[in-house]
Order: C-alpha cells, then sequence, then structure tokens
C-alpha cells in the first residue's frame, strides 16, 4: 500500500460494507483516512492493495502490538468477490503477525469473512450490537476525564486484559476526536459522538462503571459494539440504559496467546 491508495482503499471499504446485508455504519472520510494513514506508518508490511491496473480493488490492513497481532481491515470490491482477490490479500495480512503470539480479528456478518477466519484456526465469538439513546445511566462520579499521565494505566490494564497495549493507536484515536474517561486504578474508555469504540478494565464493576460514564455522556444516540458472551456486564449496562439489542453484528474471532479478553470492548480499528 502506498500513500497514493489512501483514498482508493476508503472507497473500496465504502462500497464493500454497501453491498453487505444489515444496517452497518459507515465510518467518517476523515477519520477512515486517519487510520489508514496511521497503521501505513507503525505496520507497512501488514498494509497491501490488490489492483487491476490504475485501479485498487481490494485491501488489508494489519497491526501487531506487543506480540498481538489483529486485522485492522479487509475489503474487496463487490465486482471482484469471488475472486482470490480478498483470499490473496488475507495471506498477506497473516504473514505480517507470523511472529504473534495472539491474534484478533473483528469481522462482519458476511459467511465469506466468517469462513475465511476459521480457516486461519481461530476460534469464533458471536457478537451482539446495542444502540439507541441512553435512558439515564446512574454514574457514581468517580470517572474523570483522561489525559496523557494516564498512558501507563492505559497499557497495564491492556496487558492484563488484551494480553498487550495499544501503543500509538491510543493517541491515534484521541486525534480523531475521541473523549477518553478513565476510573482511577480500574480501565478506561475512549468514546466518539456515536460509539463506545474501546473499553478495557481490571475487573466488571469497573467495567460497568466506565460504560455507564460513557453512556451518560452521550448527547444522542450511541452503539456499543462486540458485546460476545464474555461481556454479560456490557449487555447488561445497555438494557439499563434503555438501548436496544440486536445480533446481527457479526463475530469475534481469537486464537493463541492472548489475555483473557474481558472486560473488553475492542476497537474495530485497533482492535
Amino acid at each position: 500500500m502506498a500513500a497514493a491508495d489512501v483514498e482508493m482503499v476508503r472507497l473500496v471499504s465504502v462500497n464493500a460494507f454497501a453491498a453487505l446485508e444489515g444496517d452497518l455504519p459507515q465510518t467518517q472520510p476523515a477519520y477512515a483516512r486517519h487510520r489508514i494513514e496511521h497503521l501505513m506508518g507503525t505496520d507497512p508490511g501488514g498494509c497491501w492493495v490488490a489492483a487491476r491496473g490504475e485501479r485498487v480493488v481490494g485491501a488489508a490492513i494489519a497491526l501487531c502490538r506487543e506480540g498481538v497481532w489483529g486485522l485492522s481491515l479487509l475489503v474487496v470490491d463487490p465486482g471482484e468477490q469471488g475472486s482470490g482477490v480478498g483470499r490473496a490479500l488475507l495471506e498477506r495480512a497473516a504473514a505480517h503477525g507470523d511472529e504473534a503470539r495472539g491474534r484478533i480479528v473483528l469481522s462482519s456478518p458476511d459467511p465469506r469473512a466468517l469462513s475465511a477466519y476459521l480457516a486461519l484456526g481461530l476460534t469464533i465469538h458471536p457478537a451482539a450490537c446495542a444502540q439507541g439513546r441512553p435512558r439515564g445511566p446512574a454514574v457514581s462520579g468517580a470517572v474523570r476525564e483522561g489525559h496523557k499521565g494516564d498512558a501507563d494505566l492505559i497499557a497495564t490494564v491492556d496487558r492484563q486484559v488484551r494480553g498487550g497495549a495499544h501503543g500509538p493507536d491510543i493517541e491515534a484515536m484521541l486525534r480523531t476526536g475521541h473523549r477518553l474517561l478513565v476510573l482511577e486504578d480500574g480501565g478506561y474508555v475512549l468514546v466518539s459522538d456515536t460509539a463506545v469504540s474501546l473499553l478495557a478494565a481490571r475487573d466488571d464493576p469497573c467495567a460497568a462503571e466506565l460504560l455507564r460514564a460513557a453512556l451518560a455522556a452521550a448527547e444522542g444516540e450511541i452503539r456499543v459494539d462486540w458485546l460476545t458472551s464474555a461481556q454479560g456486564w456490557a449487555a447488561q449496562v445497555c438494557r439499563e440504559a434503555g438501548l436496544s439489542l440486536r445480533l446481527d453484528w457479526g463475530a469475534l474471532f481469537s486464537g493463541g496467546e492472548l489475555g483473557p479478553m474481558t472486560p473488553y470492548l475492542p476497537s474495530g480499528a485497533y482492535l
């Protein structure tokens, strides 16, 4: 992948997700471009495109952080699906994690994607999504605004729960307008205007308190993604806040040596 490919990769992503059944959200253009450029800078060996002449028809982006490999993006233009382009891209992105001890993929409900990630030898964890306008979640006031001094707490909790810290990806999310909320010695959550984007905590009560604070800060409808069976604490908080649950979201795939992956709500971009 080269710098000149960024906008074409974004457009292929828009077309690929628009072609899927269901109401999957589209990423804002500026955020999508920033994500691609950020990961090209940190993981050039994990960023690949497939092209027909001058036209990009598919892309894959993978990252590695402290021994944890994640697939940030795999998209193929609808007209090229079934041609083997996706398989070739996935092989190259997966090779970026050859030395990794753990792997994470977040998948759409597309049957081809689900099959491809199972073929990597990963375990599937079906996921729900919750969405709506929160109905006054009760908060204790212990959650505060985060700042740069919280970097050690964030990394420590990431390593405990996920098996590896996110490193530069936290700053990348903050640069795109995410708000950081922190529970002292308990964990953190990153939230955008429309979604809870990443949450990690030492235990379920801390995680629930962070999620309630994120929902209480919402000024309109908000979405909470990747509610696997391990995140029952999050499903209960969403139910209490009056959000609607749906089961057609997709699945989290994991394999190798990771943390317990709970209490944890992964980032769609940075896993």
